[in-house]
Parts: structure tokens; C-alpha cells; sequence
């Protein structure tokens, strides 16, 4: 096995940061160093500090609860590093977060336990570190 592909997880629902835990397991996914921040303020100090592979990124936290705001703040602070956002509200922000960035609805992967999902999850996690943009 390689090295260990570095992610940042800005997410303040701890079972959320779970079930994408979770999910990458059950995936097979076992490469990953998953780093998990509650704030974006935390997220910008760690982004400063650390290199990373891939942030992804919850869109209302609870220091940043405007969609733009959050996307603008992680990408100024994150730099070249992709941003992948995974929110339960990506059929309200797809419109306003821009074709640029990579979305998903966590509302379509993490409803039950469908190794299909995971495994359809895991590969977008992986698009995402590449560089591919997600239709």
C-alpha cells in the first residue's frame, strides 16, 4: 500500500462525520487519513498549517451558515487543494456554490446500508483527489 491520501473533514455533526467514516470502511477504503474539524476557523488553521489531498466540506457550520461565504473562505484558505462539499442541502446550494466545485447529497449516501452507495461514495472521494469535477 502507498501513502496514506490526506482529507480534511470540516463537518460540526459528529454522526454525520461518522456515517462518512463509516462509509469509506464499508467501501474498502483503507488508504485515507481522515482529519475531522467542527469549524471553519479550525479548518482554516489546519489548512494553514498541514498539507492536505482533499478538504471536504460541509456547507453551514457553525461559525460560517452562508453557503457562499463558507465555499469562499475554504477555497482562499485551501489553496490548489480540491474541495469536495457534502451537504444535506445540495438540491437548495447546487445553484449558488458554482460549477467548479465538486457536490454531493449526503442524503443520497448515507440512507441505509447499500454497499452500491458506498462504493458509488468511495469513488467520488477519489474523482474528487483527482481533480475530476462530478455530474
Amino acid at each position: 500500500m502507498g501513502t496514506a491520501l490526506k482529507v480534511l473533514h470540516v463537518e460540526d455533526d459528529f454522526a454525520d462525520a461518522m456515517l462518512l467514516q463509516h462509509s469509506l470502511f464499508d467501501a474498502g477504503v483503507d488508504d485515507l487519513e481522515l482529519e475531522v474539524v467542527r469549524t471553519l476557523h479550525d479548518a482554516r488553521w489546519k489548512l494553514e498549517r498541514n498539507p492536505y489531498d482533499l478538504v471536504i466540506l460541509d456547507l453551514r457550520l457553525p461559525d460560517s451558515v452562508n453557503p457562499q461565504d463558507t465555499i469562499r473562505t475554504a477555497e482562499q484558505h485551501a489553496g490548489a487543494t480540491p474541495l469536495l462539499v457534502l451537504t444535506g442541502s445540495a438540491i437548495i446550494d447546487g445553484d449558488v456554490i458554482g460549477p467548479h466545485i465538486n457536490l454531493l447529497d449526503k442524503n443520497e449516501f448515507f440512507h441505509g446500508k447499500d454497499p452500491l452507495r458506498t462504493q458509488r461514495l468511495a469513488g467520488y472521494v477519489r474523482a474528487a483527489v483527482g481533480g475530476a469535477l462530478l455530474v
